[in-house]
């Protein structure tokens, strides 16, 4: 019946490469000894006393441009004209009138890999 014989194991299949294959016996046993103190490390701290950490609770604070907060409220049930809003969009944004006084920030930058010779290209010509 074929119940006592082996098969032969297939060719094409690729024997496993030992990873520790061309290091001295002193760096396989460091490696392990190293692993196991990781291990032992990592399940102590699985192992050990659960931390709960609670947040705490900070007051909102809310920017000063964007919110005032002190409102009157007649201001708000009043039904008279309506006060232009704040465009938001123009809150701290700077305008530089002159761009000369602004530093060029690639004037003392190196170039790196410099070709030393101009380079013509077939279609410059043209």
């Amino acid at each position: 019946m074929g119940w006592w014989k082996r098969k032969a194991a297939p060719e094409d299949q690729e024997e496993e490469e030992d990873p520790n294959a061309g290091l001295l016996e002193a760096d396989v046993k460091h490696l392990a000894a190293t692993r196991k103190d990781t291990v032992e490390a990592a399940g102590a701290l699985l192992d050990g006393p659960t931390v709960i950490v609670h947040p705490e609770e900070a007051a909102p604070t809310p920017t000063p441009e964007y919110d005032v907060g002190d409102v009157d409220v007649a201001a708000l049930l009043d039904d008279g004209p309506v006060e232009p809003s704040i465009d938001h969009s123009e809150l701290n944004v700077v305008v530089h009138e002159d761009l000369d006084e602004l530093a060029d920030p690639l004037a003392d930058a190196p170039v790196v890999g410099d070709l030393p010779d101009e380079i013509e290209f077939e279609n410059d010509g043209e």
